[in-house]
């Protein structure tokens, strides 16, 4: 059966409002299916340009069975290239990470410069020509400090039709001169599509995250969890009046409000929801207080945070003093690179990591146990899709966007 035939007999099985069939999560099939029609279709951060700051610097990006090059070739250009030699397709770059004055590949010594053009290819036949053995380009774009790659041949999604509203936002938190304090990795044993269900909801919190539930208020977690249409309906009409108070607080300190909550024909499924923290704290910490200095263009700790989804894969929460990127990666079926990136102002002179760091490491920790207990559960010749409760109303918009990638209405 082919791809196309597997996935319409499963979106034709699809019931809303219930999880996913065995298969979208567990067949090699779907995740090539996904690779080709979502996972290589979208944008996605690779990364923040601190990570490369000098030329030369670059790092491997890997997502499927693609590694990307992402380098800096000089002050105001970052390039990215498939890691693979045109001469007889061996990898380029071995190290995750590190600084080169020239792209060398350690079989034949084929060279490259940092713009991706054959610089040297020794013995070879006169008619060769090195003008049409550069290095294949990935589609890239840096936006406020994030570098985005595309793995599209032909892009169909304009990136500044996709992203430009956000920039308000983004210029005001600074992240465009943010510096990374601290990163980590957690790599899950689990299809990406449980890594993103179980990030869009918040049922899960009060049971599974302690720390995350006890650095906010309880009545925001059920109205507004994971993103404004999370939750109940009665919750955020109960909550709505403390969000707008605070809204017109945070405004006259400099934040600019407002709020995304694209639906499931959008083209990336962004989502900005802004909102308090447990009162009395200053930022996403144990006891409420700042790590650092505050980021951007604030005035003053206004006891908020901020939640960006750019796409399902790509992720950022940012409170005063610090933002966390997440990025959720898809490696192979049942493997999903889950990397964590602290992000602080540029000028900050002094952070306290520990602290920082406690707060989401500790959940996403738990994330991924949670995660790769459910990929085993659904791995069972006994499971069968669940009814979701009134707390995971994104994870059914997230559903009905993965399936309209496929050209399928989830009714």
């Amino acid at each position: 059966m082919t791809i196309s035939k597997v996935m319409a007999s499963l979106a034709a099985h699809t019931k809303s409002g219930y999880s996913l069939d065995r298969s979208f999560y567990c067949d090699d099939e779907v995740f090539a299916a996904d690779m080709q029609q979502v996972v290589g279709r979208k944008w996605i951060v690779a990364g923040h340009v601190d990570r490369i700051r000098a030329k030369g610097d670059y790092f491997l990006f890997k997502v499927g069975r693609e590694s990307i090059i992402v380098v800096r070739s000089n002050e105001s250009t970052i390039n990215a290239f498939y890691n693979v030699c045109r001469h007889r397709g061996s990898l380029i770059c071995t190290e995750p990470q590190g600084r080169v004055a020239r792209l060398t590949c350690g079989y034949h010594a084929w060279s490259y410069g940092l713009d991706g053009a054959l610089l040297a290819a020794r013995l070879m036949p006169a008619d060769f020509s090195k003008q049409d053995n550069g290095l294949h380009r990935c589609q890239v774009r840096v936006y406020y400090g994030f570098i985005f790659i595309n793995l599209s041949d032909q892009n169909s999604d304009d990136f500044d039709v996709a992203f430009s509203d956000l920039a308000p936002y983004l210029e005001f938190h600074g992240f465009a001169d943010a510096k990374i304090a601290f990163s980590r990795s957690y790599p899950t044993t689990a299809n990406w599509k449980l890594i993103v269900e179980n990030f869009v909801e918040c049922y899960h919190c009060v049971p599974s995250h302690p720390e995350f539930c006890s650095m906010h208020p309880a009545e925001a977690l059920v109205a507004f969890g994971a993103g404004p249409s999370s939750g109940p309906t009665e919750a955020v009409e109960k909550y709505l009046p403390a969000l707008k108070a605070w809204e017109q607080h945070a405004a006259k300190l400099g934040r600019p409000i407002g709020s995304i909550d694209d639906g499931p024909e959008s083209s990336h499924l962004r989502l900005l929801l802004q909102r308090t923290i447990r009162e009395g704290f200053d930022s996403e910490t144990q006891d409420g207080r700042p790590v650092s200095s505050l980021m951007g263009k604030r005035l003053g700790f206004d006891q908020g945070r901020m939640y960006l989804s750019f796409s399902p894969f790509t992720h950022v929460v940012a409170t005063n003093d610090f933002a966390v990127l997440f990025l959720f990666t898809p490696r192979s079926t049942l493997h999903t690179a889950v990397d964590l990136y602290w992000l602080v102002d540029g000028k900050s002179t002094h952070v306290d990591v520990d602290k920082m760091i406690w707060g989401w490491d500790q959940t996403t920790k738990q994330d991924k146990v949670i995660t790769e207990n459910n990929q085993a559960g659904i791995a069972s010749s006994h499971y069968q899709p669940g009814r979701y409760s009134e707390h995971e109303k994104r994870v059914v918009t997230f559903q009905q966007w993965y399936l309209r990638q496929f050209g399928y209405a989830l009714q």
